[in-house]
């Protein structure tokens, strides 16, 4: 007997989208109950029915949760769960990694061809109406051409930069994994990204980063967080780096020692910073990085576009078909690992 599945969705879907995951199967009983803030706990919105949950961040009141078997985030990442008590349950847990490989990535770029150019200090120029006059010297930039970017992280973040980097810039591409031998099954879009891992040149473990970001010309943070991740790039990397060096963040701002990577802009030992994830967000009005004429600060949107929400149902559906049929999940998250 084919029994009735309960999900509950507590995001903000339009109901076209809705409907293309009831199409999933008949079986589906599905409620979408919007809040308006992931971090609030949706506890109150449970009725001890639902077997699945697709949300920003889980219900924590379990107790009224009795058939729960599996929650689906919306985020890549979890590092906002390991404290939550559903890590310590049996609850099967996916996250939305591989939906974001495209507009992350491109921003990514964005950032990248922006400091490599100059482009905060022409843009500042403009403002004031004020033309250059040795602009030969002051505004040189950096061609990507045949330089060298590190990813650390080669998820499917960084295998698109990858992809990116090598065909559209001749860039030799160096990644940091922390497993390669990684059997979970993977969402990816069709014709994105490095799915065989073939393009990168020479593969690091996190205890080789400094290795890593020594041979870099540019540095691409989209690796997950993690006890070992945290600060993964402190004062010894930054005094590694070459004195032209760019540095991306698109993942998360625990990554970096601020402190260092305060000095290291300040003092040059690198170029410059496209960061769009801080370790406390939003970023403190007294931050010294608001002001820094070699960084961009953005207000950790890089994987913001008006496909988002058609990506995350895609994904979500394909999950809801493999559970209804008993199929692995895909993304499915490990708490050893930590992601």
């Amino acid at each position: 007997m084919n029994r009735t599945v309960h999900v509950l969705s507590t995001l903000h879907f339009a109901n076209a989208l809705l409907d293309e995951l009831r199409a999933v199967s008949p079986r589906l009983v599905l409620k979408q109950e919007s809040i308006r803030d992931e971090r609030e706990d949706s506890s109150y919105l449970l009725t001890g029915e639902e077997e699945v949950i697709f949300c920003g961040t889980p219900p924590r009141d379990l107790a009224r949760a009795p058939n729960l078997k599996w929650v689906h985030l919306l985020s890549a990442g979890v590092d906002h769960i390991h404290t939550h008590p559903i890590w310590q349950k049996e609850v099967q847990i996916t996250t939305s990694s591989g939906i974001h490989a495209v507009p992350i990535s491109e921003f990514a770029f964005a950032m990248i061809l922006a400091l490599a150019r100059k482009l905060p200090k022409i843009v500042r120029l403009q403002e004031r109406a004020e033309w250059q006059r040795n602009a030969r010297e002051v505004l040189s930039g950096l061609e990507l051409h045949d330089k060298t970017i590190g990813i650390v992280g080669y998820g499917s973040i960084g295998r698109e930069i990858g992809r990116i980097a090598r065909q559209g810039f001749n860039m030799r591409v160096l990644a940091m994994r922390h497993s390669m031998n990684n059997p979970r099954r993977r969402y990816n879009e069709p014709g994105v990204g490095d799915p065989e891992g073939t393009i990168p040149e020479g593969w690091y473990s996190p205890a080789e980063i400094t290795d890593l970001v020594r041979l870099s010309d540019v540095v691409a943070l989209a690796t997950p967080l993690t006890q070992e991740t945290r600060e993964i790039l402190g004062e010894e990397q930054f005094r590694a780096m070459k004195p032209h060096a760019l540095v991306i963040n698109i993942a998360r701002g625990e990554l970096i020692d601020d402190r260092a990577l305060v000095m290291a802009l300040k003092e040059g030992w690198i170029v410059g910073a496209g960061l769009d994830a801080f370790s406390v967000e939003p970023l403190p009005r007294g931050s010294q990085l608001w002001h820094m004429e070699n960084v961009i600060v953005a207000p950790h949107i890089s994987g913001v576009t008006g496909k988002h929400d058609e990506r995350a149902t895609a994904l979500f559906a394909e999950n809801l078909r493999r559970y209804l049929t008993g199929l692995p999940l895909l993304n499915v998250v490990s708490r050893e690992l930590q992601y």
